[in-house]
């Protein structure tokens, strides 16, 4: 992890403040309510918009839940830079301590000051200065022992790509909505790291499906939080992978999926998704799947219970959507069995 630098503007200076900034070419800014506003009416208005997702179907996003889901970025009066791993350099920390003391009776306070100065070299009066105006963190509570938690996972339900460097694992757990796993230490939530397992992933928590009548609904909203906090997975894949919810027109689905997939990316789905498919139902079996080339897609060869037929729904839609060569190719490589690719046109 970083270590982020808070400096807080006084209500009201933002916009002269950020004026000063762009006139000494700082490349940060405080946040300001009509920032705010402006991500807003991208998101409800923008068709093009990057977080278009968040927007619900029926309705406007609010600003509540803007600020809800992005309390950091939406802080008015705000801004932040991180000081660890030559994330600033030494000239950007040099022009904002000078900033800071010309600026000192526009600024609430600083909170992470401290970091600050054990980083960089200052004059007697910036340390004095960012010293004066620095908010010291008070120590973490810690939770009692018997509360707190270290979780030991190394795999999950899937292995999803995200907007980051690195993938994170989802697994079901007892949560409203997507929330990534913490070690759990403190009493403040804020200062609990999040758990990662061996490799250094991290894992997403999701809520288990509700037994009523709003699970269109639900997943919905499942997974547009999952992808405000970093999912970079197709909506028709992902849902129905972990809810076990089949789809309808697969031509379209397998369209779907070559929008959001590289062909590398989708024929990495469709041989995990065979591969764990098999491992419960196994292909060929009495209560397994099997490619039917009469029909072109995958069915259930015994019973048919809501995850299976799902599984063989995905599964086709990739097929479809990688084309009869690899499909061919890689059902031959994960069966045993020679599979050619008319037989999946």
């Amino acid at each position: 992890m970083g270590q982020l630098v808070y400096i807080k503007a006084k209500p009201g200076t933002e916009k002269d403040l950020n004026k000063k900034l762009k006139k000494v070419k700082i490349g940060y800014e405080f946040t300001t309510a009509k920032m705010n506003q402006d991500w807003l009416d991208d998101i409800n208005t923008n068709p093009k918009a990057h977080q278009r997702h968040l927007k619900p179907e029926d309705r406007d996003l609010t600003m509540e839940e803007l600020k809800s889901i992005f309390p950091r970025w939406t802080n008015e009066g705000l801004l932040d830079f991180d000081v660890a791993f030559g994330r600033t350099s030494d000239a950007e920390a040099k022009k904002l301590a000078e900033f800071i003391v010309a600026n000192k009776d526009s600024l609430e306070h600083i909170k992470g000051g401290d970091s600050y100065l054990e980083r960089f070299e200052f004059t007697p009066e910036q340390i004095e200065v960012i010293k004066s105006l620095n908010q010291p963190e008070p120590e973490p509570e810690m939770l009692p022992v018997e509360e707190q938690t270290n979780p030991d996972l190394q795999s999950g339900l899937f292995l999803c790509k995200s907007w980051g460097l690195e993938p994170f694992w989802v697994v079901f757990g007892n949560v409203e909505r997507p929330s990534f796993l913490k070690v759990k230490k403190y009493k403040d939530d804020l200062y609990n790291n999040l758990y990662r397992d061996k490799k250094g992933l991290a894992y997403m928590l999701i809520p288990l499906l509700p037994i009523n009548n709003r699970q269109v609904e639900f997943v919905k909203e499942v997974y547009e939080h999952a992808a405000s906090l970093g999912l970079r997975e197709n909506f028709n894949f992902i849902i129905p992978l972990i809810y076990g919810l089949d789809l309808v027109n697969l031509n379209e689905v397998a369209a779907n999926y070559k929008e959001t997939y590289t062909p590398e990316e989708l024929q990495d789905r469709f041989k995990r998704v065979f591969q764990m498919t098999s491992s419960i139902y196994p292909y060929n079996g009495s209560y397994g799947f099997t490619w039917r080339d009469d029909k072109k897609r995958f069915v259930p060869t015994g019973g048919k219970s809501m995850q299976i037929n799902t599984r063989c729904s995905i599964l086709t839609a990739l097929a479809r959507a990688i084309g009869g060569k690899y499909a061919a190719v890689i059902t031959s490589e994960l069966t045993g069995s020679r599979y050619v690719e008319f037989e999946f046109k």
